[in-house]
């Protein structure tokens, strides 16, 4: 037996416990684990057998029912099938089950977080740096675009931004956080709670 045809004889039996899975999970929560499971086990085969580059299409074409979430729900089940068997997590899964809060995403929240793989961890750490980079680079296009303004002109600004209450509390907040020494006789104060 070739993989793919290894691969597409696991298709009746993925489609039946999802849609088992599907069922009890309204109806009998720990059948709903265990079809979860036994479909997870198949799709860890089925891509064992058509290889994981190709897996995802493989399930687009051949499992277009069962979504990609789903799927690597189903499969995270099935490779941690012996820690719901273990006293702590299978003790939890049953009080839940009781209590009718068992859900599949409930089970998988009750697994160890997976290690982050160097690449996960980059790719986290250049996100984080892009969003630092994009709020200084936009604090810096604020900044620069503000503070040449005239007061009036900037209380203009303010007004087609933000409503008359939001400026009156700016108003409010502005005074004690410059101190009347820093504002001198200034009217800016002034000039913003008249144009609120």
């Amino acid at each position: 037996m070739t993989d793919l045809t290894k691969a597409l004889s696991l298709v009746p039996e993925i489609k039946q416990a999802h849609e088992e899975a599907e069922k009890c999970q309204r109806t009998s929560h720990g059948q709903a684990l265990e079809y979860a499971i036994k479909a997870g086990d198949a799709l860890n085969l089925a891509k064992e057998a058509v290889g994981h580059g190709a897996f995802s299409i493989w399930r687009q074409q051949n499992l277009p029912h069962v979504p990609q979430t789903t799927a690597s729900l189903y499969m995270r089940l099935a490779e941690n099938k012996e820690k719901f068997r273990g006293a702590e997590i299978s003790n939890t899964v049953a009080t839940l089950s009781a209590q009718g809060k068992l859900s599949l995403r409930a089970a998988v929240a009750l697994l160890p977080k997976r290690p982050q793989t160097a690449a996960q961890i980059a790719a986290a750490k250049a996100r984080k740096e892009a969003k630092a980079a994009a709020r200084k680079s936009n604090e810096g296009i604020a900044k620069e675009y503000l503070k040449p303004l005239a007061v009036d002109e900037l209380v203009i600004v303010l007004k087609e931004v933000f409503d008359a209450d939001y400026i009156g509390r700016l108003a409010k907040a502005l005074i004690p956080s410059m101190g009347q020494a820093s504002m001198g006789p200034s009217i800016a104060s002034n000039v913003l709670v008249r144009q609120a």
